[in-house]
Parts: structure tokens; C-alpha cells; sequence
């Protein structure tokens, strides 16, 4: 294990208790979370999808190979997400600091927006993070590289108008791409 995943052990789980608590402790019943977690992404993808709450308990089955997670409440912005199996593998990985094992490419559906987050490091706050806060994220779709070196070169600026590298240098670099103007 690297020392960047051992040290974000250790500041992981207080970002992860803020971002992840259940949307059933928010007063979210299932047929609320499931129409908010439908909403990230087309129906092509969204309608035959799995949905889990954020404790990782299905709500619905699915038949297709996606999943889709509801809107957290109880953080800023509208953050439904509709991923595959890549996706699962760095959310698990992410939620329990450790390195993600994906070997194929990861899709990310984020068509409500996103909750607002460091670019370049998903442990940092608003106050350690300066100009890499990312704000006001409309819809979205992320990528996953299983070569992370195939993201070397493309810039990390979120507000250059076009894609971005978000967490570079990081196990957990990824490819954004707005749909939304920035």
C-alpha cells in the first residue's frame, strides 16, 4: 500500500461520514432514493439499473450491469450517480482506503450535477483546497483509465472549459467530462 492511501486512511473516513451517511437517515424513503438515483442517467442505462443506498443496500435489482446511487441529502448540490463495474470497485476502494483494482474501463453517469469537491485530492475541505474547490458541477460524466498514466498530460484546470483530471497523482484519478458549460 502506497503512503498517499495509508495517510488518506486516515482522513477518509471523517470526508466519507459527511458525504456517504444514508439518505435513509434523512427521512428518504426507497421510492424517493430510487426515482433521484434513476435520474443520473439516460434510461437506456438507468431504467433495467440496480439501486443502492448509500449504506450499500439494494432498493431495487437490476438486469443490466449499472448501478445507480441516489442524491446524499444531507451535503450541498444534487449528486446521483449511475456507474459500472469500475465505478463499484473505486467506490468501494474509496469508501475503505485502499487502492481500487479495476482492470476495464469505468463509466460515470452525473447528470443532476455533483456535491462540490477538491480537485486534487478527495480528503481536502473547501479551506485546504483554494482554486481546486470545484463548485456549481452541472451534468457530468466521469471516466476511469485502468492505466492511469494514459491520463499524464491532460490538464487538471476544471474551469478550462473543457475535461480535466480530478485527484491526479492519485489512485483515484479520474477523467471529468462536463456536458454542462463551465
Amino acid at each position: 500500500m502506497n503512503s498517499y492511501v495509508r495517510a488518506l486512511r486516515w482522513s477518509l473516513p471523517a470526508l466519507l461520514m459527511a458525504l456517504l451517511i444514508p439518505a435513509v437517515a434523512h427521512g428518504q424513503d426507497a421510492d424517493a432514493m430510487i426515482a433521484s438515483a434513476v435520474s443520473a442517467a439516460p434510461g437506456s442505462v438507468s431504467d433495467d439499473a440496480r439501486v443502492l443506498d448509500w449504506s450499500m443496500n439494494e432498493l431495487r435489482a437490476g438486469t443490466n450491469g449499472w448501478t445507480c446511487l441516489p442524491d446524499d441529502e444531507s451535503v450541498l448540490g444534487n449528486s446521483p450517480w449511475c456507474i459500472n463495474a469500475p465505478w463499484m470497485n473505486f467506490l468501494h476502494a474509496l469508501m475503505n482506503g485502499e487502492e481500487p483494482t479495476y482492470t476495464e474501463v469505468g463509466v460515470a453517469y452525473m447528470l443532476m450535477g455533483d456535491s462540490p469537491i477538491c480537485n486534487i485530492d478527495p480528503a481536502t475541505t473547501e479551506e485546504e483546497c483554494g482554486d481546486d474547490w470545484v463548485a456549481d458541477m452541472g451534468a457530468h460524466l466521469m471516466m476511469l483509465m485502468p492505466d492511469l498514466s494514459s491520463l499524464e498530460g491532460i490538464t487538471t484546470d476544471h474551469m478550462n472549459g473543457g475535461h480535466w483530471v480530478m485527484w491526479p497523482g492519485t489512485p483515484y484519478a479520474h477523467l471529468m467530462i462536463p456536458i454542462d458549460s463551465r
